[in-house]
């Protein structure tokens, strides 16, 4: 997540910055001072958020991401529409009522979005660039997320209900059977895609679009989240991917420890090219890749590094291709290597 791209709207819907402000723990508390130290050009837009949030007495959200988006272009579509006094105008109260409209106009929003006191209240958890995290789930099924990421689900998980999660980023998991009586479904939502397994060992990656689900055991059941795009039901054998981008969902075969590795601390590349190798250094750790031309994307490695020291990865892909590829702060550049040297 590239909160330096946020605007007030998108703080306030973000389910990470609205713990910060109302039940700030050591957690947030960490992330968001460190982030705002290094962003002051931003504490303005976070503090007009936070009297937003501040003003809103309703419980944490259980809606949707996309009812969220909704509302809430619906209710800054209605604020932005409000007319503004001119100025020096001899009619201030004009203005107060805008402003009072508008606020009301927010308030209704997240009245619509937020659930009633009465509705189950859910699990959160939220992980920075280059941080992993392990959690244990109501039925001790166990699932470790991935770095730039977030999960959640229901805290209360009754026999007579699915187990449900909900996926934003990656996550490895290890979900255990229940009794026959039971319903013994456990199921993980992502914008694109419920995969509905039984009880096995799975990679579920959804970034960019695209939603790719890795089998490592037992057996899955994938679905379009959407039934409108996709009616296709897509079931998985292990070392087999199923992956939704486009509205389309096509099943391969692969090999599951190259996309399950990170959770032990293990980076694996099998004939990946530079642009993929990019794009996972961009998504878990926060760099920018700069690759000075554009035909290098192409070029494939094969090859593993601890996932906690990617200076190894830099000089094994320099090594490998013959060019300069050096890091300085968050910024990671791949040029041509200096043959003065």
């Amino acid at each position: 997540m590239d909160y330096s791209q946020y605007d007030v709207e998108d703080f306030v819907a973000d389910p990470f910055f609205s713990r910060w402000v109302k039940r700030p723990d050591d957690e947030t508390k960490c992330f968001w001072e460190n982030w705002m130290t290094e962003h002051p050009e931003k504490s303005d837009t976070v503090a007009e958020a936070k009297k937003i949030l501040l003003l809103l007495k309703f419980p944490v959200s259980e809606a949707t991401l996309q009812e969220q988006q909704a509302s809430k272009a619906h209710v800054m579509q209605r604020i932005n529409a409000q007319p503004m006094p001119e100025e020096g105008s001899a009619q201030p109260w004009r203005q107060y009522l805008s402003m009072a409209a508008a606020v009301s106009l927010l308030l209704l929003g997240a009245y619509l979005v937020w659930p009633r006191s009465n509705a189950e209240p859910y699990q959160q958890y939220a992980t920075q660039f280059g941080e992993q995290r392990e959690i244990l789930l109501p039925d001790s099924s166990r699932i470790k997320l991935n770095a730039n990421s977030s999960l959640r689900f229901k805290k209360d998980w009754s026999d007579s209900v699915a187990r449900e999660v909900w996926l934003e980023g990656e996550a490895f998991f290890e979900i255990l059977k229940k009794p026959l009586a039971a319903d013994g479904r456990f199921i993980v939502h992502t914008t694109q895609l419920n995969v509905e397994v039984l009880g096995t060992t799975f990679n579920v990656q959804t970034r960019h679009g695209e939603t790719q689900v890795v089998l490592n055991t037992g057996k899955v059941k994938l679905q379009a989240a959407d039934q409108e795009k996709g009616k296709e039901i897509v079931f998985l054998e292990p070392g087999e991917m199923g992956t939704m981008r486009d509205d389309r969902l096509v099943k391969t075969q692969v090999n599951p420890v190259v996309y399950s590795s990170w959770k032990d601390n293990r980076l694996f590349f099998e004939n990946e090219s530079i642009r993929k190798i990019a794009r996972r250094l961009e998504d878990s750790y926060g760099y920018q890749v700069i690759v000075d031309k554009p035909e290098w994307l192409d070029y494939t490695f094969t090859g593993s590094c601890p996932a906690d020291d990617i200076s190894i990865l830099l000089t094994a892909l320099a090594e490998s291709f013959d060019l300069s590829v050096t890091q300085s702060n968050r910024q990671i550049r791949i040029q041509e290597a200096d043959i003065s040297q």
